[in-house]
């Protein structure tokens, strides 16, 4: 037996497996160690990322709602309520084109004045200088303050470079034009007038009612006041967070630029779950594999217009890298790692230790044991151990005792069996039948006496030919494919022909068994047993001449037979009487061509009905017990009159004969009806005159009375 590529001997095998029984629990408990520890790490490090995400998530929504209710409370300040409306009353009357030509003017007003850093003097000054300096108080995370009229045409600015027509904006439509008053957050999209990112931050001025809108409020967040927010927060060294959009595209990193980001699908999946949680994803949008990812979305608390956000929905995204996530269970590993090999050198000493005074022993046993391989059977094994090997080593001194006391016995075994297949081989030389032994190629392999003395051939010659070759040429092919189907196994007989030396053909039935080889599954070679079967043969040929003779006679009585059946049949069918034949239950079997004459029915109308169908209520009681009487012990009785229904329902007269006939070994009844329908008219007629005849006497007998009086 080998192991690791060369020859292990028993006290290598020993040391080795002592070594791994102790390291195989180790090693098992050291990788569920493993597993569980980065399993609890990425628990860990999950509800952490989830923690901050929301954390984030939580400041970047409170500068949102801080910018919304900051806007809110301008939007009821009355002075700037009332400069609104005093801006939407300058178009009281004024047709759509009469607007555009006001807000026209007042835009190119407005662009003379704010080049100059100007604010125009149509603004309500007041109202101006009350948003530059609320402006001023926010001006760190503030752009600008908007306020515009129903219209879009700027009405109020903290900041004199903005546009003056907000009519075509997103946020001025979505504030304005919708009736249900929502506040307003734009995407995060770069304001060519001021040269960055800006968040616009919107909502609706109400009228006194506030049932109408009738303007707008806008404040322009700075990117940076949102950007400090989230790189303000970070897990370790590589952790940070981002702000996306609910498809996956980046919005906000501190880390990396936004090209560098691809959002895995499985995250986008989470975002549009819209719940709080964390994840494992390979990679993440940083391109870092098994990254674990926390997730939360942006929730205000209040209702948006749908425009807001781009028509998606914000979510805070944080991550680290995961080399810095299970750094400590790779730290954890080292250790254990080199307290194994320790464990590893301990367990190799001790089982050398061990496994020296186990196997001295079993050396010792080794070496007896050669011994008595070689023959020296008188050669004892000492080993004094106490134990199972000293059993051993016993049984095995007691196992030579005895191996010297078989090989006597086998000696004379050897000596039994040798006159035993002499006694064996004469039986089969001499025995009555062919006898060979063929090879898998057909070749003889041996020959009995009995199969050389008949055939005429030596043994060296038989040696040297195939089965095939005594036979004749005609037999061949067929001899050829059963040495052939010999390969298959079992057993198969052959009767062919066998042709002498002294070119004699004698007819033989020879019977092979093959010899497998276990190992391969092999024909190693076939016996075939061969019995001369020539008087036999000529026996069979002279059966075969008396049974076609035989069959001869059978032809030429069934011919006479048929001739004869026709010849019933034509004058069954040619009888003057309507002849029925019924089943003992009294059903149609077969009726003759005089019936359709007589009564006119089908005979496959018939066919299987009741005879007694065909019989008048008063006649069927009578006809059926005739039908009884017939089937049971009487073959024939007496005629009888009765009434038959023909095919049209008219009744005739019938006389009826039963007799039972046996036709193909099974009891049948003959019904013959012979039509007597006119001689009952003639009788009738008769019996008429009779009367009349008889009368016309009675009258004259009583006028000769008369007259003799």
């Amino acid at each position: 037996m080998k192991r690791f590529g060369f020859p292990l001997q028993l006290k290598g095998k020993t040391i080795l497996a002592m070594v791994l029984v102790g390291l195989l629990p180790l090693i098992l408990s050291l990788l569920l160690t493993y597993f569980e520890e980065k399993r609890a790490l990425r628990e860990a490090a999950g509800i952490t990322m989830k923690g901050i995400a929301v954390e984030v998530a939580r400041k970047v929504e409170t500068q949102i709602i801080r910018g919304i209710n900051e806007a809110q409370q301008l939007a009821t300040i009355p002075f700037i309520r009332s400069a609104v409306m005093n801006s939407n009353r300058s178009y009281a009357d004024k047709n759509p084109d009469e607007i555009q030509a006001l807000i026209q003017q007042w835009q190119e007003n407005w662009r003379a004045q704010s080049s100059k850093d100007e604010f125009p003097a149509f603004l309500n000054k007041y109202a101006t200088d009350y948003l530059i300096q609320w402006h001023a108080i926010r001006k760190s995370d503030y752009l600008a303050i908007v306020v515009v009229d129903t219209q879009g045409a700027l009405v109020l600015s903290s900041f004199p470079q903005v546009s003056f027509f907000h009519g075509n904006s997103l946020w001025w439509e979505a504030l304005v034009q919708h009736h249900d008053a929502q506040a307003f957050v734009s995407d995060l999209s770069f304001d060519p007038g001021f040269g960055t990112h800006v968040l616009n931050v919107g909502v609706p001025i109400l009228d006194d009612h506030r049932q109408h809108v009738v303007g707008a409020i806008s404040i322009l967040l700075r990117r940076d006041s949102l950007f400090r927010s989230i790189s303000e927060v970070a897990a370790g060294k590589t952790g940070h967070a981002m702000l996306t959009a609910s498809d996956g595209m980046p919005i906000l990193c501190p880390a990396f630029s936004l090209e560098e980001h691809v959002m895995p699908p499985n995250v986008v999946s989470a975002f549009q779950q819209g719940g709080v949680g964390w994840l494992v994803a390979d990679p993440d949008s940083h391109g870092m594999q098994n990254a674990v990812v926390g997730y939360a979305p942006l929730h205000l608390g209040m209702p948006l217009a749908p425009e807001s956000f781009g028509g998606k929905s914000w979510h805070m995204l944080t991550s680290q890298d995961s080399a810095e996530t299970y750094a400590p269970l790779e730290q954890l590993l080292s250790k254990v790692i080199f307290y194994g090999i320790a464990v590893f050198v301990i367990l190799w000493g001790a089982g050398v230790v061990v496994a020296g005074r186990i196997v001295k022993p079993i050396q010792a046993l080794s070496q007896g044991v050669e011994q008595c391989g070689s023959g020296n059977l008188s050669e004892k094994i000492a080993i004094r151990t106490g134990d199972e090997i000293e059993r051993l080593a016993d049984t095995f001194n007691a196992m030579a005792d005895n191996l010297q006391h078989s090989f006597s016995e086998l000696n004379q075994k050897v000596e039994e069996i040798g006159r035993l297949e002499q006694k064996y081989r004469d039986l089969i030389e001499n025995a009555p039948e062919m006898i060979h032994q063929l090879d898998p190629a057909g070749r003889f392999v041996h020959v009995n006496t009995t199969e050389l003395r008949k055939l005429g051939y030596a043994l060296a010659d038989m040696l040297e030919m195939s089965l095939w070759d005594i036979v004749p040429a005609e037999q061949q092919e067929g001899v050829q494919a059963y040495v052939q189907g010999l390969a298959l196994g079992g057993a198969r007989s052959i009767e062919t022909v066998f042709r002498t030396q002294a070119h004699e053909v004698m007819d033989v039935e020879i019977h092979s068994t093959t010899l497998m080889d276990p190992g391969t599954h092999l024909v190693v070679y076939s016996r075939g047993f061969v019995r001369d079967i020539t008087a036999r043969k000529a026996l069979e040929r002279e059966v075969e001449r008396y049974t076609t003779q035989l069959e001869g006679i059978v032809a030429e009585r069934t011919q006479q037979l048929s001739d004869s059946e026709a010849g019933y049949k034509a004058l069954f069918n040619l009888a003057a009487d309507s002849i029925f034949v019924v089943d003992p239950e009294g059903r149609i079997l077969d009726v003759n061509a005089r019936e359709r004459d007589i009564l006119g029915y089908i005979p496959s109308d018939l066919e299987g009905d009741s005879f007694v169908k065909l019989v008048p209520p008063a006649f069927q009681v009578v006809s059926q017990s005739l039908l009884e009487r017939v089937t049971g012990e009487e073959p024939k009785v007496p005629t009888t009159e009765i009434e038959v229904y023909d095919r049209q329902g008219i009744m005739k007269s019938m006389e009826m004969d039963l007799v039972r006939i046996d036709m193909g070994g099974r009891a049948s009844i003959m019904v013959q009806l012979r039509d007597i329908t006119e001689h009952k008219k003639l009788e009738a007629e008769l019996q008429r005159y009779n009367e009349v005849l008889e009368e016309k006497v009675s009258e004259r007998t009583r006028e000769i009375e008369q007259a003799k009086l």
